[in-house]
């Protein structure tokens, strides 16, 4: 298998398109990958367990807490504290990557008011190692500075590491799932879906993939968060309706 062609096995598996600026970045993940496991090209996808490897190494795995924060204060003015005022709601963060966001948003709704012991916010992603962090809920303690200091007790720290704590952990759960596959996402589901910086990686036929299984598993009405630099084409908006209220697009189902 040659080098383009294993790029567009990656992007049919992943979503991910590859730009000229980022072919060589990606190349090189490939290379370190082959080497590190003394594989050829070929051999990658000669089963399930080696092919998730290979993914795992390749997606861009970055994120934070609190990322985009005064985003998040307008979303949760205007869209979580009525949902937890009903404390009947479902979140999903789509490529959720280590699960920063997802804790983010279950410590905001807890802030919030108070809420009853159940899942209400998911992590969805395709990569096993990023989940495997997301599920034990252990950082580097490094990103405290990443949480506002009205959140953090929240979290625990001991030594070098950042614990977040077993009262936001019970509302929280994570599952591997590719946002380009419809059988991934139950019909009218979430209350909202937060997809913020993927879409930066996507090419626009992806782009709409993603977008008609968001709209199957959005409830109606659901609302739809992309990051502050990402915006709907206007052939998109027949799906998603651009909502400025304040100072930020959000994105509401249609139909």
């Amino acid at each position: 298998m040659k080098l383009d062609h294993l790029i567009e096995k990656i992007q049919q598996l992943s979503g991910n398109y590859y730009a000229e600026d980022r072919l060589q970045i990606l190349q090189k993940k490939i290379e370190n990958f082959l080497r590190k496991n003394n594989l050829s090209i070929d051999e990658i996808f000669l089963n399930e367990e080696r092919t998730s490897l290979f993914i795992d190494n390749v997606l861009v795995n970055k994120t934070s807490f609190f990322r985009h924060y005064q985003q998040l204060e307008e979303f949760r003015e205007l869209y979580l504290k009525p949902l937890v005022d009903k404390k009947e709601f479902r979140i999903l963060s789509a490529g959720c990557s280590t699960g920063k966001e997802v804790y983010t948003l279950a410590m905001m709704a807890m802030e919030t008011g108070s809420l009853p012991e159940r899942k209400l916010f998911e992590g969805m992603d395709l990569s096993r190692f990023a989940l495997s962090v997301a599920r034990k809920g252990i950082y580097s303690r490094r990103t405290l500075d990443q949480i506002p200091k009205e959140y953090r007790k929240y979290i625990s720290i001991d030594g070098e590491y950042l614990y977040i704590s077993e009262k936001i952990k019970k509302l929280t759960e994570f599952t591997r799932g590719n946002i380009l596959d419809s059988k991934a996402f139950p019909e009218n589901h979430y209350d909202v879906i937060f997809c913020r910086n993927v879409f930066i990686y996507f090419n626009p036929e992806y782009i709409n993939y993603v977008l008609y299984n968001f709209r199957k598993a959005l409830k109606k009405d659901g609302v739809l968060v992309v990051s502050p630099v990402e915006f709907l084409s206007p052939e998109d908006h027949k799906l998603f309706r651009p909502e400025k209220i304040k100072q930020y697009t959000f994105y509401r189902r249609v139909g």
